[in-house]
């Protein structure tokens, strides 16, 4: 059974306007084929089974009505209201019975938010040199790459505004960057602790912002206890996959961790929209900074909006400036995060760990394809594999190739006709690449609510995916 009804918008035009809005290039339509770069249509999703993880949703059908309802209103609503009445609704998902406040700052991505760890050392630590150490680079998206070096990642902003792509945001202001590589040559996960700590030793005398990750493009997870909560390095922690429990997300904000998620991957929400959680003690540091210039190159990426409503020293430093897309984006995944905790942890652990165990059997299987090493010390929600034909593993270009040959044609035998698919996309490791299968949220919650996990469908893809790539690359 595929994950999306035939629904499809009423007015899918004005729509699609709205979900592309206030967000970067990567998103827009090309006129000619009505599909964005990943080679979808947020608008469209009839037909489509999504077994994706990374920034490529559309509407399902239960976040179609949610953005069709929203649309009509939102000219009557207030938009600080409507931006605190998100902030609160978020707070609640995470919160439970976590009791230690903590604040949250909006941005249109997931790379936009790692500005912000790099923003508030500038505005801490004025006079310090500003080293950032970025975990798994090969795993994060190409945006955040040139984020992670305080550089414009695209070619426009949420205004919708030019960019100078690859430029410092900040022209007086470098950033020094450290990667750690994800995975050996064998491709095996490594052990980044030992790094992170012979780096932040090397460089007492720094702003130091150590940026880790728990859940990267295959599932990767930073070994948690490189954090010391007692040491001046701000940790950031990229959880935008969100496929977590939430009791984790309350052990790393008690330790001082800003945390950064977004809608859009595991929650299946339109892309982009992104929220960092950053503990209230950090938040009542950056409060006491009187000198706010450094934020002022930040004002090509930001709105006042984006940042918590009492921080007026740093909100005064930003245009006020609405952005109607990212709330609606912000609407639908709340919509789907809200319906997902309706279910216990142990249900939908069991859908993830039967559905994970079934595809990997199936991969297993078939000569096309070779589990990632380590496969079962990542997120079992994202089977990463290569794709092998004629002997050879094929390479980065190749499963690009079968990417996109895959994802913009037509397939039959599902038992709901023809439909179109998506998985995840190649992820490069030295001069090796590997693609992905993932489930999301709203996948999870149609086999709990069908009491049944059929995984027909999957392995139908799995099929596909030998066909193509025997086709394509058989000598």
């Amino acid at each position: 059974m595929l994950d999306s009804s035939t629904c499809q918008p009423s007015s899918s035009l004005h729509l699609l306007d709205a979900l592309t809005q206030g967000c970067d290039e990567r998103v827009h339509i090309d006129p000619h084929t009505q599909r964005n770069k990943y080679h979808l249509n947020p608008t469209h999703s009839a037909e489509l089974l999504q077994r994706g993880s990374c920034t490529a949703n559309v509407l399902t059908p239960s976040g179609l009505k949610v953005a069709e309802e929203f649309l009509e209103k939102y000219d009557a609503l207030s938009y600080e209201s409507l931006l605190e009445s998100q902030s609160q609704r978020l707070r609640e998902l995470v919160q439970s019975e976590f009791k230690d406040p903590f604040d949250v700052f909006f941005a249109p991505s997931g790379s936009d938010l790692v500005y912000y760890p790099l923003m508030f050392q500038r505005l801490l630590n004025p006079e310090k040199r500003l080293v950032n150490i970025v975990s798994c680079p090969q795993e994060l998206g190409s945006g955040s790459l040139y984020a992670s070096e305080g550089k414009f990642y695209g070619r426009c902003n949420q205004f919708g505004e030019p960019l100078s792509k690859g430029e410092l945001v900040d022209s007086d202001s470098d950033v020094e960057v450290h990667y750690l590589s994800a995975r050996a040559e064998d491709g095996s996960v490594l052990d980044r602790t030992s790094k992170f700590k012979s780096i932040i030793a090397t460089n007492s005398d720094a702003a130091v912002v150590g940026s880790l990750v728990l859940g990267s493009k295959s599932g990767i997870k930073d070994d948690l206890k490189v954090i010391d909560p007692e040491s001046d390095t701000m940790w950031v922690i990229d959880l935008c996959q969100f496929r977590v429990d939430h009791t984790l997300i309350h052990e790393l904000l008690e330790r001082g961790v800003l945390v950064m998620l977004t809608g859009s991957k595991f929650f299946q929400a339109p892309p982009f929209c992104a929220a960092m959680l950053v503990p209230r003690t950090w938040c009542e540091r950056l409060q006491k900074v009187k000198e706010t210039s450094a934020i002022k190159p930040f004002a090509q990426l930001f709105s006042a909006y984006d940042i918590p409503w009492y921080m007026n020293n740093l909100r005064h430093q930003l245009p006020e400036r609405e952005n109607r897309g990212l709330r609606l984006r912000w609407e639908v995944a709340l919509q789907e995060m809200e319906a997902y905790s309706a279910w216990s942890f142990e249900e939908t652990e069991e859908v993830i760990n039967t559905w994970s165990s079934g595809v990997m059997n199936k991969l297993d299987d078939s000569p096309y394809f070779s589990l990632m090493p380590d496969q079962l010390k990542t997120n079992p929600s994202i089977i990463s594999f290569q794709v092998w034909v004629s002997g050879q593993a094929l390479d980065h270009d190749q499963l690009k190739s079968l990417f996109e040959a895959v994802c913009t044609a037509k397939h039959t035998v599902f038992d709901d006709g023809v439909c179109q698919v998506f998985f995840g996309q190649p992820v490069a490791y030295g001069d090796q690449s590997f693609i992905r299968l993932a489930i999301g949220a709203n996948s999870i919650r149609r086999f709990l609510e069908l009491d049944n996990i059929d995984l027909k469908d999957d392995f139908r893809l799995i099929q596909i995916l030998e066909d193509y790539a025997e086709r394509l690359f058989a000598l």
